[in-house]
């Protein structure tokens, strides 16, 4: 008796089809890629954003309509058809992750191919129309004829459907632009990733900026190369005053600390000043028990950073202190005349007129004593919808959750009694 075997493309089309329709989607848009070039979706604003959209939903009713009594929309609709177009895209993510996506150069077949762009590529288009149209065959086809019992399986893939379509549509209406905050000045213009400026609909004034370091920290630095010393492994310590510490083969310890300092004559002496920076006395005990004393200090801006030879390829330092937390007290004005006062802090955004404001970074060069803040403002009119489509799979997941325990537990009681 010989074994039937369906040949491929042959009716009704399975896992392997799948696969092969959804790289082959993926091929097709490499091949324009590299001919034609890159048709971002992220230069997609509004309306046009909103209008394809729209012809893009009566497209996949329309479809729905000439193919609801076909063989292709069972194909479509099931499971082979959404793991082919899934696979797809997460093969993309999987070159995302390994491909550094910034601008590329002597690299012209990476570049060409969109590789290193692959968000605003047209493979990553293709991929994603695709499975927004696989999507949204699986859900109309638990909605006719609707029952009650779907419709968690609804939410979950129409929340999915939202996410996908409303995160690809909206990326051309995000803006991500950074401000350059000086104290006492008020700022309305914001610059891209690109350097171009453009006015902001508000206006931030920054009227202090607070910055708290860590210590500094002692390390050992090898001579020959200006790169860390590595024994097994770089090891940095924080000084303190007083401290008495092992540092790879030798013994430091801390005579005297100042956290902000000034050098005059032969040693530091405690200082509040203009780019005061931190010095510690440390005497450095050798293996052999010589005993190696000076000081050293990480420098700032407008003053000359020390370090301590230790012998001819090894010498002891004092690292640039690292930053606590910073934040920024401003002013924010708004086209209506209102006036709010608020501080910025790091992960701690304040919104304004669909507007967020981040505090992102300073004058990192000038330290504790700048006067200068960073801030992100970041303007997402879709990010909403966003929301909405992972609450909707938040919601169907956990009912089909619950639903898959109850008919389980059903079962088993009827089992029991039977």
């Amino acid at each position: 008796m010989t074994k039937n075997t369906k040949t491929l493309w042959q009716s009704p089309w399975g896992y392997s089809e799948s696969f092969l329709l959804a790289f082959g989607l993926l091929l097709i848009g490499f091949a324009l890629e590299f001919t034609v070039g890159s048709a971002s979706f992220g230069s997609l604003v509004f309306p046009q954003n909103l209008i394809l959209g729209s012809v893009y939903i009566l497209l996949i009713a329309m479809v729905y309509v000439l193919i609801r009594k076909k063989a292709i929309f069972k194909f479509l609709s099931g499971i082979p058809a959404s793991i082919g177009a899934i696979a797809a895209l997460s093969f993309l993510v999987v070159i995302m992750g390994v491909t550094s996506q910034t601008p590329m150069e002597n690299r012209e077949l990476v570049s060409r191919l969109g590789l290193n762009r692959l968000t605003s590529s047209i493979p990553f288009l293709i991929i994603n129309f695709y499975l927004l149209f696989v999507l949204g065959m699986v859900v109309i086809q638990k909605l006719f004829p609707l029952k009650l019992k779907n419709w968690g399986f609804i939410c979950s893939h129409l929340g999915l459907w939202i996410t996908v379509f409303a995160a690809g549509l909206g990326s051309g209406d995000l803006q991500r632009l950074r401000m350059d905050l000086n104290e006492n000045q008020i700022e309305g213009r914001a610059y891209d990733d690109k350097g171009n400026y453009m006015d902001l609909p508000l206006a931030i004034k920054l009227n202090d900026f607070k910055i708290e370091e860590f210590h500094p920290k002692l390390a050992v630095i090898d001579n020959t190369t200006g790169s860390l010393y590595e024994a097994s492994k770089p090891s940095l310590i924080m000084i303190e005053d007083g401290l008495k510490c092992k540092l790879h083969d030798w013994e430091i310890i801390v005579d005297e600390f100042f956290v902000t300092s000034g050098r005059a004559g032969d040693r530091y002496y405690f200082l509040v000043d203009l780019g005061a920076a931190p010095a510690a006395k440390v005497r450095v005990i050798t293996p052999a028990k010589d005993t190696i004393s000076g000081w050293i200090s990480c420098g700032s801006f407008n003053r000359p950073h020390e370090s301590l030879k230790i012998d001819e390829r090894f010498s002891v330092l004092m690292t640039v202190p690292e930053p606590k937390k910073f934040s920024s007290e401003v002013s924010i004005y708004t086209p209506d005349g209102q006036k709010q006062e608020q501080t910025l802090e790091v992960n701690k955004p304040f919104t304004v007129n669909g507007w967020k404001i981040y505090q992102l970074s300073y004058d990192e060069k000038m330290g504790i004593y700048s006067t200068k803040s960073i801030v992100e403002v970041v303007k997402d009119p879709w990010q909403i919808f966003v929301y909405i489509g992972v609450f909707m799979m938040m919601i169907g997941s956990v009912y089909m959750f619950w639903r898959g325990n109850k008919v389980k537990n059903e079962e088993t009681l009827t089992g029991v009694s039977n």
